[in-house]
Formats: C-alpha cells, sequence, structure tokens
C-alpha cells in the first residue's frame, strides 16, 4: 500500500477515535493515586492534588491507592470553574472503607451551607450521592441501599444530567432523585477527596478517581481512559494509556 495512503488511512482512524470520545463527555480530572503518580491529574488539564497529612500508598483496586487515616488525611483540588460551573457531572472511584459509624466525606466540593456535590457515607453505612442546585443545601440527595463493608472494595458513580441526580454502587442503581437547574457554584473552595475540606474525614482506601462535566453512562465510568480529554494530543493520550 502507497505510503500517503497509509497516512490518510491513520488520519482518519485517529480522527474518529476523537470525535467518538468526545462526543461522550469530556475527562476534566483523573487521578489514579499510583505511587508514580501521586495526586497528579493525569488529563493534562492541571487539576493536581495537593496532599494534606500523611497519606499512605497501598496496593489499590488498579495498581496502587492512598489510604486516608480518618483524622487528618485528604487530597484538596484546588477551585476551578471546569469542576465548579457546571450544569452536569459524574464522578467515580473505587473506595475500600476501613472504618464505618459516622458520617463522612468521601469526595466533595465546598464545605456545609455553601457546597457543590459529593459522595458521602451515613452512619449506618449506606453510600449517598448529593448534589446542591443552591446556597443554602439546596439539594437533590440519593441515599443508597447497599451497606458498605469494613475492608470490601466498591466502585462508586454518581452522575446529574439537569434533570436527575443517580448514585450507583458496583454498577448497579441504587439510588435516583429529580432535580433541575444548574450545579450551586463554590467560588475558592476546594474538590477534596477523602474529608469535607478537612473535616468527616473518611477512613479508608480511595483508588481512581476521575470527574467529568457531563452525564455519562455507569458503564463508562468503569474505565475513565475510554473517554479522551478534550484538546489533548493523542501523543499524550497515549502515555497515560500505557499505563494500564
Amino acid at each position: 500500500m502507497p505510503i500517503s495512503k497509509i497516512i490518510y488511512t491513520i488520519s482518519i482512524l485517529i480522527l474518529f477515535c476523537v470525535t467518538s470520545f468526545t462526543a461522550e463527555g469530556e475527562l476534566v480530572g483523573y487521578w489514579s493515586f499510583d505511587i508514580e503518580d501521586g495526586p497528579t491529574d493525569l488529563t493534562g488539564n492541571g487539576h493536581d492534588g495537593i496532599i494534606h497529612g500523611k497519606l499512605q500508598v497501598v496496593e489499590g483496586k488498579v495498581g496502587d491507592a492512598l489510604e486516608f487515616n480518618g483524622s487528618t488525611d485528604y487530597v484538596a483540588i484546588p477551585d476551578h470553574k471546569a469542576i465548579s460551573e457546571l450544569d452536569a457531572l459524574s464522578m467515580s472511584a473505587w473506595i475500600q472503607p476501613k472504618k464505618l459509624g459516622a458520617w463522612v466525606a468521601v469526595l466533595e466540593k465546598g464545605i456545609h451551607q455553601n457546597w457543590s456535590y459529593g459522595f458521602f457515607i451515613e452512619p449506618d453505612g449506606t453510600l449517598s450521592f448529593e448534589v446542591s442546585t443552591g446556597p443554602a443545601n439546596n439539594l437533590v440527595c440519593c441515599v443508597g441501599n447497599v451497606a458498605l463493608k469494613i475492608d470490601q472494595w466498591y466502585h462508586i458513580f454518581g452522575s446529574y444530567d439537569g434533570k436527575s441526580v443517580k448514585a450507583y454502587v458496583d454498577g448497579k442503581l441504587e439510588g435516583e432523585m429529580a432535580g433541575n437547574g444548574a450545579v450551586h457554584i463554590t467560588e475558592g473552595l476546594p474538590f477534596t477527596i477523602g474529608s469535607r475540606n478537612g473535616q468527616n474525614f473518611f477512613a479508608g482506601v480511595v483508588d481512581e478517581v476521575a470527574f467529568w462535566n457531563e452525564a455519562i453512562s455507569v458503564e463508562e465510568s468503569m474505565n475513565p481512559l475510554s473517554i479522551k480529554p478534550r484538546g489533548k494530543l493523542t501523543t499524550t493520550w497515549g502515555k497515560i494509556k500505557e499505563r494500564h
């Protein structure tokens, strides 16, 4: 086959892949927590985390993960309009609780009475996914029926499309509630992993945290790297995929 034909074919395939990926939703933040990456955002969008406390690197669901002690440890992702000014969103992670019995924040943006979205574990061990569409906790809240167990891995996923909030555990829909409006903007407040901005700490292991600025399906969330960050070179994306 002539070299010009090969180049043309490859170009078409690349264009098709990029178009297909970006049509589904934009992955704006992805933190693998592998030891070589730490809290770096692997999408290249620059949403790198800041570690608070003395987090331990442990074996994760995929590669390495971070273990949070439940009292001082958390990761803070600085505020940015890509994770704050939202009409819709999706987020996912693998978690392994080490302690239950109190209300804790696993992932959250904001603080009490001024927050945007988050995953929480209730005192009875059930998982909730909540989205605020206004000030003073104007929330849409989904509380699932799965009672989490200590030392067991769970894939958690939540989405908001402007019409309803959905919460999934291990790929199964566990809660849904109608809602409307844009996500409440918490300007200046970080997106925190392992706490509510330095309060209500989660004790356990967190791995493969991913955030999208659109409502995607739970099936897509199982493999964050299947959705390409917009505006990034395919070579950069290839380097990320090599690790998995």
